[in-house]
């Protein structure tokens, strides 16, 4: 992918799907999202658009997108941390997409929300249905959440994996990461509630690779994605709808 389709693209994309529905399931989902909220660009990784081939046709341009990979790398990345912290390649792909591309992840079926949770490291609960004015206002504020975050989140990533690499402690950049997470909480207040259903669970990889990751194996990856991990490792917000 050239520089300008990428800076197109994240310019103007809102969301990066996830799904395991039925492929009618699947297109009935699309169809509501697309009368509720057009003019929001979203995309599918790989492996949802290989997945739903046939069903994504009449979406694709508008409002959906094919994602590629912005940078040379990211496949083999993606099936790397798979492999070393024993995720599905469709949740790693997706997180790491959705960073990349510096966008939430959009949940098309709360029934799958399990296999994000591994990587959850908070989440807002909600008490009944939403308005359609509820989710356009607060999927717009964890599209922003996903952006305030993302430099901090990217540098402060590969600051830990080179501390990994040196054998170092890189527990307390961890917990800085779950602090700032839950000092964002604050900005879903007119929805958020002590109980109910999840509306938005925040994704971060780094605690898993800061548990698994010995130093030789940071030091590999440094030496070998050293260019691409810090951008695959930011604060991802995953609304569901």
């Amino acid at each position: 992918m050239s520089l300008h389709e990428y800076a197109a693209v994240v310019k103007n994309l809102r969301g990066v799907i996830y799904s395991r529905l039925k492929p009618s399931e699947f297109e009935e989902r699309l169809t509501w999202l697309g009368r509720r909220f057009r003019y929001r660009n979203l995309g599918l990784t790989p492996t949802v658009l290989s997945t739903y081939e046939e069903v994504v046709q009449r979406f694709l341009g508008k409002p959906l997108l094919e994602l590629k990979p912005p940078v040379k790398g990211l496949t083999e990345l993606v099936e790397l941390y798979s492999e070393l912290l024993e995720l599905p390649v469709p949740v790693v792909e997706a997180y790491c997409y959705a960073s990349m591309y510096v966008s939430p992840i959009i949940v098309l079926d709360g029934g799958c929300l399990g296999d994000l949770e591994p990587i959850a490291v908070d989440r807002v609960l909600v008490k009944g249905p939403l308005t359609d004015r509820d989710y356009k206002l607060h999927m717009r504020i964890a599209d922003y959440t996903v952006l305030d975050f993302y430099r901090w989140a990217a540098s402060g990533a590969l600051e830990a994996l080179r501390r990994v690499s040196e054998g170092l402690d890189a527990s307390s950049l961890v917990e800085e990461r779950a602090e700032k997470v839950r000092a964002d909480k604050r900005r879903f207040w007119r929805i958020m509630s002590g109980e109910g259903s999840p509306f938005l669970l925040y994704l971060d990889l780094l605690p898993k690779l800061v548990e698994k990751a010995t130093p030789d194996g940071a030091s590999e990856l440094l030496e070998r994605y050293g260019e691409v991990a810090p951008a695959t490792l930011a604060i991802v917000s995953a609304v569901v709808v």
